[in-house]
């Protein structure tokens, strides 16, 4: 046991007894204050409610009748053991899921705190850790909801945490196959956690598969370019409404060939060599004549599909556009990448040399890391299919759906500009809490742009000039720079993020929420932390002044761990609310009107299906239900199906149920008997009314 505390800094050590004090007092709060203050997200309670079926024999199901799939399977696993205490009290599995997720929440932190120690400095890596740690908005968005945000948190963290260790590993010894498959599995892990973080999984893949190289730089970035370049090529050519109606699936089909396309020519044509091989029109004639050749190959591809009946409708102009805006990023990123790349490079390997000399180094280390990854998600795909019937989690499927209905019920999908990079103007918003400065900085714009017709213009000033402060500060300390960025895994990172964000707002899907940007999140506060060590370097050379530093984010530190407490301290009350006080007030409205053994259909559902006693709650949008449920949605027949497997009663809003994704399709069967809060009673008959 000492030997194991040692391995803990003081700070460590402090701030983890921070946490779990902060929590342990949540934890042991009044009952009531868990479904109304602390585990309050519906979509949490989809995943207690199946844990808890699984411990009690009923499988995976939400309902203990339908099985389904809908939800990251890690999470899952973690959730099972500790909802196997429901059958004693609903309320303390939630109480040991608080603790849980503390442990995860200072592990995490401690993780944060030694990369940026060992690479920034000690005072910024306090900053950091705390931040992470205190942050309302990181708190509530990624560990107080109940979802998979703490695992997915962690995994992300640890991943960054092996890649630094693995970057000071393969510049002093030889590498073996085990060493990657084991971050193929680590990065698998991070899959699990959260199936969309699949594409940082791959983007890993590539960074380690061909470290020592300058295509491990620049890859990376181009699979994200050509990502934004396709789809975004095509909304140009159309719009957002049509994109997401009619386009999106084709916008997706030939990105998938382009990133096939593209990668190899600009491989052959040499523009994966170092830079500084060649002088910088050279560099650009490269890549014009690789984008050239490749887009005219990816357009003939998908004409091609398209008159064999394999490819769907495609505006034909879009690949012109793509054309430009991809011949633009890729020359751009290489622009600003020339003046850190190494400098007096002489000569280099042309790339059949390359090729020929690493090419079963690759192959046998692309087996080793992708054979894991790729295997284990083959794993997953397959026990899905036999087990629920389709591949995937259907909960993903039905969002995609929603997203490309005219008018759902449910969140839109991407309609403007500001939510397909997720800035938030007005939509959606990957890049919080961070995006709040940039926002609190526009006002000082207000003279130079007034009007409330300006706030759009004052943001994306801010962060133009934010990002031109940033590069000379970089340019200045281009060594520095290079270093970090490597050690940090702050490019795979990076791009892994971004393809994440667009695999959300480039593929109709409707309904993104807060808490899918976990990497994100960890990719700003690394920046942020890198941009602010930057800034205090000179300070940081003075011994005095260093440890003034030091004792200045330890003060900040104190300060924020005391708000963050108060604020826990008002809500988690103790002996406030009295023991027999009903969860919620709809729960005890429904137990009242409906006889026990009843089953009862709601849209969502969550909280009540785990809370409610002696009834059934069965989903209604599909997210928590079968893959059989959902295609008798898509069919109209939702109501029979229903009815059929012992449903009798809904709780619902009626005129929710006339628009899509229901399309009136419950109408004819409903028989209203009560009301509460906007949601009616209603009776779901065997036979339709007309």
């Amino acid at each position: 046991m000492k030997n194991f505390i040692k391995q803990f800094s003081l700070f460590e050590i402090l701030l983890t007894i921070t946490i779990l004090g902060i929590h342990v007092y949540a934890a042991t709060a009044d009952a009531y204050t868990f479904p109304n203050y602390w585990f309050k997200r519906d979509d949490a309670y989809y995943y207690f409610k199946v844990a808890q079926n699984i411990t009690e024999g009923y499988g995976s199901s939400f309902d203990g009748i339908n099985l389904t799939n809908g939800y990251h399977p890690l999470w899952m696993l973690i959730c099972i053991p500790i909802f196997a205490l429901a059958r004693f009290d609903v309320i303390l599995p939630l109480r040991v899921l608080l603790i849980v997720i503390a442990l995860m929440q200072a592990t995490t932190s401690i993780l944060i705190y030694r990369l940026i120690k060992k690479y920034l400095s000690h005072a910024v890596a306090i900053l950091a850790a705390t931040f992470w740690s205190f942050n309302f908005y990181i708190h509530s968005t990624v560990y107080q909801m109940g979802l998979e945000t703490p695992i997915a948190a962690l995994s992300v963290v640890y991943l960054i945490y092996k890649l630094s260790q693995f970057e000071e590993t393969w510049r002093t010894q030889p590498i073996t196959w085990k060493q990657i498959a084991w971050l193929g599995f680590l990065s698998a892990i991070v899959m699990f956690s959260r199936l969309d973080l699949v594409f940082l999984a791959v983007i890993v893949g590539v960074w380690i598969l061909f470290r020592g190289t300058s295509i491990r730089h620049v890859l990376p970035f181009d699979i994200l370019i050509i990502f934004i370049s396709m789809t975004s090529s095509v909304i140009l050519r159309t719009d957002f409404n049509a994109y997401n109606t009619t386009y999106a699936s084709s916008a997706l089909e030939a990105t998938v060939i382009a990133l096939a396309i593209k990668t190899l020519s600009l491989y052959f044509f040499g523009v994966y060599q170092h830079p500084r091989t060649k002088s910088i029109l050279r560099n650009i004639l490269g890549i014009f004549y690789a984008t050239l050749f490749s887009s005219i190959i990816t357009a003939g591809i998908y004409m091609l599909l398209i008159q064999f009946g394999a490819g769907k409708n495609f505006p034909r102009s879009a690949f012109a556009l793509d054309f430009g805006i991809s011949l633009l990023l890729f020359t751009a990123l290489r622009l600003t990448l020339y003046p850190f790349a190494q400098p007096n490079i002489r000569s280099a390997e042309t790339p059949l040399t390359q090729l020929k000399s690493n090419w079963r180094k690759w192959l046998n280390e692309g087996f080793a890391f992708y054979g894991v990854l790729g295997g284990l998600l083959i794993i997953y795909m397959l026990f899905n299919h036999f087990v629920f019937g389709t591949s995937s989690p259907v909960s993903g499927q039905i969002k995609r759906w929603w997203g490309s209905l005219a008018n759902s019920a449910y969140d839109r999908p991407t309609a403007n500009w500001d939510s397909y990079f997720g800035t938030g103007v007005s939509g959606l918003n990957a890049w919080n809490p961070f995006t709040e400065i940039f926002w609190r900085a526009s006002d000082f714009l207000r003279p130079i742009l007034p009007g409330a017709d300006k706030y759009d213009e004052r943001f994306y000033s801010v962060i133009i000039i934010f990002t031109v402060f940033s590069f000379i500060l970089f340019l200045f300390n281009r060594q520095k720079i290079t270093h970090t960025i490597t050690k940090m895994g702050f490019i795979p990172l990076f791009a892994g993020s971004g393809i994440q964000l667009l695999s959300y707002t480039a593929t109709a899907y409707g309904g993104a929420k807060e808490w899918y940007w976990v990497s994100q999140m960890i990719l700003l506060t690394f920046g942020f932390s890198f941009l602010i060590n930057l800034i205090l370097k000179p300070l940081q050379k003075i011994i005095f002044t260093r440890r003034l530093l030091e004792i200045a984010a330890l003060l900040i530190a104190i300060n924020f761990a005391y708000q963050f407490n108060r604020v826990i301290s008002t809500v988690m009350v103790h002996n406030y609310f009295p023991p027999d006080r009903a969860y919620m007030e709809v729960i005890e409205f429904i137990e009242e009107n409906t006889p026990p053994g009843s089953v009862i259909g709601m849209t969502g559902g969550g909280n009540v299906g785990y809370l409610i006693k002696d009834r059934t709650i069965v989903n209604m949008d599909g997210l928590i239900n079968s893959y059989e449920y959902f295609q008798a949605l898509k069919d109209g027949q939702a109501p029979i199906y229903l009815r059929e497997h012992e449903m009798t009663i809904l709780f619902a809003n009626p005129r929710l149920l006339e628009i899509p994704p229901y399309f009136g399709q419950f109408a004819p069967y409903l028989e209203r008997y009560d009301s509460y809060g906007g949601k009616d009673l209603l009776y779901l008959l065997e036979e339709p009314k007309y």
